[in-house]
């Protein structure tokens, strides 16, 4: 009895997550027609109302933002700062700095600049502590029309397995006017 129990019980978390394999991505422009990327399908854009609430006590908070019951956002954020192929390696040098120094519990997976379709892309990717437990974080950056775009991937720590190879491949599909 116990036995079958279990059984049940594992059958239920296994069929509970999903393997990344059918999360099904779909093509989007986003900020305007700037930037077209993967987005998963269902993520939904965030109301101004649940933005207002999610950076209250933000200095700035991002253009738009993706998600899936707030549980997983994807945020875009179209910058004031001029930018260019040229500078992604300052700003990628930039931030590595000062996330590294923000974040010191943090752990670091990498962090650089990849060429993604013919384009230079800063990215920054770690595990950082919030409000009791982990969220694994990937940001991706390049220049947009002489502006800088910021993209910020969050999930919680649990659903990193899942997610992070998402995270990445949503990274490697972005398509951005120069």
């Amino acid at each position: 009895m116990k036995s079958t129990f279990l059984l049940c019980i594992l059958g239920l978390l296994l069929t509970a997550a999903r393997p990344a394999s059918e999360i099904e991505l779909v093509k989007k422009r986003v900020l305007s027609e700037r930037v077209e990327i993967l987005i998963p399908k269902g993520f939904e854009v965030m109301s101004e109302q649940q933005m207002d609430f999610a950076y209250a006590k933000a200095q700035s908070r991002p253009s738009v933002i993706f998600t899936n019951n707030n549980l997983i956002t994807l945020a875009f954020n179209y910058s004031d700062n001029d930018s260019d192929q040229d500078m992604v390696d300052i700003y990628a040098a930039s931030f590595g700095k000062t996330y590294h120094k923000q974040y010191k519990d943090a752990t670091w997976f990498g962090d650089g600049v990849k060429n993604i379709n013919n384009r230079k892309v800063g990215y920054l990717e770690f595990m950082k502590p919030e409000m009791g437990h982990e969220v694994y974080t990937l940001v991706f950056f390049t220049d947009v029309e002489g502006k800088l775009m910021i993209c910020t991937f969050n999930c919680a720590d649990r659903q990193k397995p899942e997610w992070e190879p998402i995270a990445k491949q949503i990274m490697l599909s972005l398509k951005a006017k120069g």
